[in-house]
C-alpha cells in the first residue's frame, strides 16, 4: 500500500540487540508535499485504515515519532558491493 499511496519504501528495521521496543521503517518522499499528499491517500486507503488499526489493536505501535532526514550522497549504499 505504500507504493500505491506514493510512497517509496525503503525498508523496516528492527532490534537485532539491545532496545527491544524501537523498530524503523523509512519511506521516501520527494519533497514534503508529496508526504502531506501520500498521508492524506493512506488515510483514505481501506487496506492502509485496516492495517493501522491491526497494528493498534496488536500493539505493535506503542509510539510513533516522525522525522525528515535529509542523505549524504556521498555515504549512501557505500560498501554494498565492495568485494
Amino acid at each position: 500500500m505504500i507504493p500505491r499511496c506514493g510512497g517509496e519504501l525503503i525498508g523496516y528495521f528492527l532490534p537485532h540487540e539491545g532496545t527491544n521496543f524501537v523498530a524503523y521503517g523509512l519511506i521516501n518522499f520527494a519533497s514534503l508535499a508529496e508526504y502531506e499528499a501520500y498521508r492524506v491517500r493512506l488515510k483514505a486507503d481501506q487496506q492502509g485504515r485496516d492495517n493501522f488499526n491491526f497494528a493498534l489493536k496488536e500493539h505493535f505501535i506503542l509510539q510513533e515519532k516522525r522525522s525528515f532526514l535529509s542523505c549524504v550522497p556521498q555515504t549512501f549504499l557505500q560498501g554494498v558491493n565492495a568485494q
